[in-house]
């Protein structure tokens, strides 16, 4: 007769690890490896771009200081030419008619002469 044995089950079942617990916690470190990695990409580009975007600020600026002292270098020799006492002569007797006094045209005022007038 041939005999069967059967062994008995054990109470507790081995759990066998397959493994997806640290698949998932390498997947997760990949994934924050590849976020930290973008953002600090996309931070470095930001910084790039503003640097730009000041660059092109300065430029502007410092363009329309230069056309601002042009102008008043300008504006500082026509001051001159217009303050030159030849040119103010000038028109004072051609435009305006003045002259230079005549002796008789001269008149001193003594000190008794200006209390009379008070």
């Amino acid at each position: 007769m041939i005999q069967a044995t059967v062994e008995p089950k054990p109470l507790h079942q081995t759990i066998v690890d397959s493994g997806d617990g640290r698949r998932r916690l390498g997947a997760g470190l990949v994934g924050l490896l590849v976020l930290g990695v973008t953002l600090g990409a996309t931070a470095h580009v930001a910084v790039h771009a503003k640097r730009i975007e000041v660059a092109i600020a300065l430029g502007k600026e410092e363009r329309a200081f230069r056309e601002l002292t042009e102008q008043r270098r300008h504006l500082e020799i026509e001051i001159g030419m217009l303050k030159d006492p030849a040119r103010v002569i000038a028109i004072a007797r051609d435009r305006l008619g003045m002259r230079a006094p005549a002796s008789e045209d001269i008149h001193a005022l003594t000190h008794t002469a200006e209390a009379g007038k008070k």
